[in-house]
This record gives structure tokens, sequence and C-alpha cells, in this order.
């Protein structure tokens, strides 16, 4: 994905973080109970997730959930071990964490070459590489699922895990909102979108999502994520950044949503 969606070398994505960041609003050097993010390429969304992340104290360790682009067969795909690898390093998977949703959480499959081309997680990393701690370790998980019952159960169990540890663990749900709309339709439709986001409300974003066929891209990740908040106490979202990709330049008729979401 280096290369597309962002720097394929190490100086220019260095050059290229510190430009997005520096651009961002100022830190608030508060921590999230979660965020959501988008995973368009630097140029489409790069300001976003700098404005989210930006302001969020990013721990060492990360849950990050994606949708899945690559066309496998899993409804599910859990990195149990290894690594990614960017152009700033390889960010390791934390084996304790993944193992212990595993175990209460069976559907997820211990499968990593699922995730192999994956963007939905790997366009994030180079932004956690930046601004967590050099020890960086995440649990990357992968889901084409929109079954509501293992979207509840992996809720509770991103629940459980996190409160089970001794330091801070940032849930991340990579997502998208409308796709391929006109753009003004677009910004009707996600503006319906970020409010069910920001309250928290995910019988409301089902809603939207089946009112709208498959427009938003990561249901089962936001879902998944918004039950996780409000179990572990969250009261809302603060919306941080929000764009389409008709602001980059693209087809003003055939726009994609981006935002990003602080949870506390």
């Amino acid at each position: 994905m280096a290369g597309y969606y962002y720097p394929a070398r190490a100086q220019p994505l260095s050059e290229a973080l510190e430009a997005l960041l520096a651009s961002a609003p100022a830190p608030d050097p508060a921590s999230a109970t979660a965020v959501v993010l988008p995973h368009g390429s630097f140029r489409h969304c790069g300001r976003i997730i700098a404005a989210t992340l930006g302001r969020v104290a990013v721990p060492r360790r990360c849950i990050l959930i994606g949708a899945s682009h690559t066309g496998s067969a899993m409804r599910w795909s859990l990195m149990p071990g290894g690594a990614y690898q960017t152009p700033l390093g390889a960010v390791p998977v934390d084996e304790a964490a993944a193992e212990a949703l595993r175990a209460r959480c069976p559907f997820l499959e211990p499968d990593a070459w699922a995730q192999r081309g994956e963007h939905s997680v790997e366009v994030l990393l180079p932004f956690l590489q930046r601004l967590a701690p050099s020890d960086l370790a995440i649990v990357p998980i992968v889901t084409s699922s929109e079954e509501p019952e293992q979207l509840r159960q992996l809720g509770e169990a991103l629940a459980q895990v996190i409160r089970l540890q001794e330091e801070a663990v940032l849930p991340i749900a990579s997502a998208e909102l409308s796709h391929e709309k006109p753009v003004e339709r677009a910004r009707g439709r996600d503006e319906e979108t970020i409010r069910a986001i920001c309250a928290l409300d995910v019988p409301r974003l089902t809603r939207l999502t089946e009112e709208d066929g498959a427009s938003l891209c990561g249901y089962g990740a936001l879902a998944a994520i918004l039950q996780a908040a409000t179990a572990l106490g969250a009261r809302g979202g603060t919306l941080c950044g929000y764009g389409t990709s008709a602001d980059a330049g693209g087809d003003p008729d055939s726009a994609i949503g981006y935002a990003g979401v602080l949870i506390r």
C-alpha cells in the first residue's frame, strides 16, 4: 500500500506526517476512550487523521478494527502474531491481547494472510508510529461481518480485555462514510451518520446503514468499537475533522466521505 496511500520511503513519509500534524489543531493531552478514523490516502484524508490523532495521548498499545477490501472469504481475520511493515519500520502484534480476544470471540479467525494488502489498517500505522511510544504494539482485526450478535460480543470482549490491562489501550475503528454519491448528497447523509457515531447510537447507525445499502465502509468496525466505548463508560464523541474525496480533487458526482471522531 505504500506509494499509493502514503509515501513509500521513510524520509518523505516522515516529512508528510510532520506537515499534516503541523497543520492540525493544538494537541489535547487527555486520553481517549476510542477513536474513529478514515482509511483513505494521505492526500484524501491525511489531514483528518492528523486532526484526530493529533489530539490524543496515543498509548503504546492499540486495537485496530478495519473493513475488509482484499476479497477474502473470511468474515473475520485477526492477526495473532508477527508484524505489519511500513517504511518507518515494523509494528508488532500484541500477542497476549490478541489471544485474550480470541478466547472470548471464537469467530475471530487467526489468519494473517487475509490481511495482506489491507489498507484499512496499514494506512493508519505511520500516524501511530509517529505519535505513540517507540514500543508500539497493535491487535489488527479485519472484518466484513455485520452480524449483530458477533459485533455485540466483540464489543463486550474489547471492553473486558481493555479493563484487565495495567496500562492504557486505544481501540480504533477504521471506517469511511458515504461512497460514490454526489457530493452534496454525501455530505447530508454523512451528517446523520456522524451524529449517530457521536451519540454512540449503534441502533441508529444500523438503521442508517440499512437504509443506504452498502454505502458505509466499516459498519462492523464502527458498531463493535462504539459498543466497547459505551461499556467502558464513554459518554459521546467529538467530530475532529470531516471532508470528502471531492475536496481533494476527486469526482464530485462520486464522492467518498471521511470523518475523524474522538470518543471520551
